[in-house]
This record gives structure tokens, sequence and C-alpha cells, in this order.
């Protein structure tokens, strides 16, 4: 058959196969459950893996397909891009007579389910010794047994149920999570709330836990990264109950009525939000959930407290010294918290001065100069306070110097500058095309839900955020670059040799101390959490 004949056979029978396909009823669709994730993503279905749609397209008749026009060759078909509606907040909200919110994420793909658990209660309005006490409160309710039943007979149930209970507590908030087989969910949910009611804390148990946390605690410092976040904290929030650390004096004081009594008042329902996710019976775990928290008789008062930030420190260089021949950097400011409208526009700028390859930073120090293994910027997301703006980087000590002058060069020409041509456009797809990828899985959905409601999102947080990605100008966004990333404004923190770094860099690049006053931060401090 020759090929023009083949093209006219395709054009005829086409038309023919789409209405008759159309007209097709009752079949079952396969890739419901075969590709949950593609259908929720390109129709705007806002169960996102199993449940009903919010919106869909109007089904269209045979008559309507067969009407199209039918491209003459497959060089004609045009690619259409999906278009992605994120899921709305309340698409999967309920609440239960207790006053908990609960975010139901359902999958029938695997017999297995997770409930995670977030109470807006923290450790910052404690005084210290309490804090720190606080600290061992979790693994201790998780390791330390329950009445009626061994720390090692809970090991051993778990481990038999191929299970996992986790409980921390933050310094903002708590958390907890139940995972295991959809059969077995009722009993692990029984087990938690008997770990939160009625726990044992095995004396046996708190020395273990007493000597991981001291072992921690004498090891916090070990790596220069380590070292380097240290002191970025310290520089940007401290000193503060934001930045103060337990010591092993206070660790080695806890006690199992310490414990008990710092319990008392907390996990109040009013104050929890639970993400369900995977295969579950929604009736039945509603009604489980409801009657394993029943409010406390005196909910405990300021555990939901957000201290005030303390006063910026002056411009400067800090140097926290490493024996190393390698310079951790860090350079930034504190700005602005994620609900803050210059928020969006921020991440934009940080995308186009460093994110990758082909971005400003990158492309500088990495690809022209060779002189770090790491460079990018950064705009930091938090709900609680003021976040930190900036850029991080590693380099060879002997080239710290000139790393951190290229790093101002470039923020410099970006200012005075603005944005080349399809810099910013490739900035916005590229932040667009990851929102599905937030939404990849049951359980990393729920886990979002949840903590979104913990941070006070807005029903349509994650439409509003990609309508603004499209929708910011490129004068705001370079305004808001301009105000926050002020090379006057910005501090230098680097974990490394101080000798070297302290000396006259031999290539001629600026010295540390030409943008400001030089700081040596001690380990002592570091590890107190009081540095100035």
């Amino acid at each position: 058959m020759g090929r023009h004949a083949m093209t006219r056979n395709v054009k005829f029978l086409l038309p023919l196969l789409l209405a008759g396909c159309a007209g097709l009823k009752g079949l079952p669709d396969s890739s419901a459950e075969r590709s949950p994730r593609l259908r929720g993503g390109l129709t705007g279905d806002e169960s996102i893996f199993d449940g009903t749609k919010d919106s869909a397209a109007p089904a269209r008749s045979g008559t309507e397909i067969a009407a199209t026009a039918v491209p003459g060759s497959y060089r004609d078909l045009k690619a259409v891009a999906p278009a992605y509606l994120p899921p709305l907040l309340s698409s999967r909200a309920d609440t239960l007579p207790n006053r908990a919110v609960v975010y139901w994420v359902a999958d029938s793909q695997l017999p297995v389910a997770s409930v995670k658990f977030y109470w807006k209660e923290g450790t910052l309005g404690l005084p210290p010794l309490q804090a720190t006490q606080v600290q061992l409160l979790g693994p201790m309710l998780r390791q330390g047994g329950v009445k009626g039943m061994s720390a090692q007979a809970v090991d051993d149930t778990l481990e038999e149920l191929a299970a996992e209970i986790e409980i921390g507590f933050g310094a903002v908030r708590t958390e907890a999570g139940v995972e295991g087989f959809s059969r077995d969910l009722p009993y692990l949910l029984e087990l938690f709330s008997r770990m939160l009611r009625e726990p044992s804390l095995d004396t046996a148990q708190l020395s273990i836990a007493q000597a991981s946390a001291v072992q921690a605690i004498e090891h916090r410092l070990d790596a220069p990264a380590q070292v380097l976040e240290a002191a970025w904290g310290q520089v940007n929030y401290g000193p503060s109950a934001w930045t103060r650390r337990s010591d092993t004096d206070q660790i080695r004081s806890v006690t199992p009525q310490a414990l008990r009594t710092l319990l008392q008042g907390r996990l109040d329902p009013s104050r929890l939000v639970i993400a369900v996710a995977g295969r579950f019976d929604r009736a039945a775990l509603r009604q489980k959930l409801s009657e394993l928290f029943p409010a406390p008789p005196r909910p405990a008062a300021g555990l939901d407290a957000l201290p005030p930030l303390p006063p910026q420190h002056e411009r400067g260089a800090w140097i926290a010294p490493v024996e190393a021949s390698q310079a951790f950097v860090k350079i930034g400011t504190r700005f602005v918290r994620r609900d803050h409208p210059d928020y969006y526009p921020l991440m934009l700028a940080c995308q186009v001065l460093g994110s990758g390859f082909g971005t400003r930073l990158v492309d500088r120090i990495r690809s022209d100069e060779g002189l770090a293994y790491h460079v990018g910027a950064f705009a930091g997301s938090d709900y609680d306070r003021q976040a930190v703006l900036g850029v991080e980087l590693q380099t060879k000590s002997a080239s710290a110097h000139r790393a951190v002058q290229l790093v101002f060069e470039e923020i410099v020409r970006l200012r005075e500058q603005g944005f080349l041509p399809g810099e910013l456009d490739k900035a916005r797809k590229g932040l667009k095309a990851s929102l599905p990828s937030l939404f990849d899985s049951p359980e990393a959905t729920a886990e979002l839900f949840g903590l979104s409601a913990t941070w006070g999102r807005k029903d349509d947080h994650f439409r509003t955020y990609q309508r603004a990605l499209d929708t910011i100008p490129e004068a705001q966004v370079l305004e808001v670059f301009r105000r926050h990333f002020a090379p006057e404004e910005l501090r230098i923190v680097v974990a490394g040799p101080k000798d070297e770094l302290l000396a006259a860099p031999k290539d001629g690049s600026r010295r540390l101390d030409s943008y400001g006053p030089v700081h040596i931060l001690s380990r002592e401090e570091l590890l107190r959490g009081d540095a100035r």
C-alpha cells in the first residue's frame, strides 16, 4: 500500500474510531488505579488519588470528536501542555468532635496507611531546663514502655507488625507518626494513645536515652557544615530562645517524674492537626481518632508562644574556626516571613541568581572560575519568624576571599543591570514545573496538607502561588531584590581555618574586614548558643 493510500485510510478511519470509542459506556477506567497521580494532575482532580473531582471538562460527543480536523501527517500534530490545577486545602479537611482537624488522602493501591499528628505546642516558651527535659519526652514515650507492656514487648510488637511509631517535641510544634498495614491501624493507634496516656517511662530506657542525647551534644560540632549552621543561626537569631542549646548536665538531671510533670496539659486536641494517607476505613478511623484524644483537664498555657527575635547584629564577618582545607560560607540577612508579599518575588530572584547550572552564581563562580564545589542562592521559608535570605557556597580556604568577592559582584550586577532576556521566564517555568512534585505520593500530600494547616496557609495557597509565578511583573521582582539584597546589609559567616581567613589574600581579593568588623566565634559560644 502506498504512502498516500495509507494517509487517506487513516484520515477516514480515525474519526470513526474516535466516535466509536466515545460512545462506549460502562468500561472501567484502568488508569484510575494504575496512574492516580496522572489522573489527578492533568484534570484538576481535587482528590489527587481517590475520590471525586471538583471540576471537570464536559464530555464530548462522538459527533464532535468525529468532526475534529485530523492532521494530514504526524508532523502536523501539535503538543498541548497539560494544565495542572493544585488542590484546595479544604478538599481534604474534616473537623472531629474533639476539635482536631483531619486531612484525608485515600489511596487504595496498597494495604498500608499512615497517620501524622501535628500539635501547635513547642518548647520556646519554657524555661531552659524544662525545654531540655522535653527533648527526652518524645523518645521516652516511644521507647519507655506502657502500662502492662514492657519497652521490649512494645519494640517486638512493632517489629512483628512491620510498623513504626515516632514522637518528637520540637521548638515550635510537636509531631508524631504511626505507619503500618491497614489491617493493624486501629491497634497501632490504640498503642500510640497508650504511650501518651499511660507511659511507663522505664528508668533503664531513660539512661539509654540520656546517654544517646549526651553523645549527640558532644558531637554536634564535629563536621564543618555543623559548625557553619550553628554560627549562622547565632548571627541571625541569637542570643535568644531560638538559639539556646541544652548541655549535658541538664540532660543527666532528667527524671521520670519530671517527664510526667511536663506531659500534663500537653497534646490538646484543639491544637491538633492530623494527616491520614493510604487505605483506610474513613468512618471507623474517624470514630477512633475522636475517642483516642480527649481534651486534657487543664490545657497548659504558653505552649504556642513564639518569643520575639533579638535585634540583628551590625554588618560584618564572623569566623567559626575549623581546622580544614575547605571554607564553608554563608552570606545573607534576615528578611520576611513566608506569608509576606515580598516572598514570591524573592523566590524568583534567587532562582535567577543561583539555582543550578545556567544561573549567575553557578556560571561565574563554579563554571567560569572553578572556585566552588557548591554555590547557590536561597530564600528561607518560615512562618514562625523572619526567615533568612542569602547565598551559600563551599570552596578551598585559599579561594574563600575571591569567591565571596564574586558573590557580591554578581549581586551588584543584577541590582544595577536587571535581568537578561529569558532569565526570569526560565525561573518561572522551573518553579511551576516543580509544583506537582509536592503531591507525588499520598503520604507527601497528606503531610503537606497537615503542615500547611499548622502554618496557617489559606485554602487556595497553592493556586495563589501558581498564579503569582505567572503574574508578578519583572519590575516588581527587581525592586524587591534590590531592597532586600542590599550589599551593605549582608553578613558573612565562614567556617574554616582562622589564620588563613584573617590573612591578606594572596590573589589580591578583598579582605574579610573590608565588609565590616570581623568576629571570632568560639566553640564554647556555639555549644551554649549565646554567641554575640
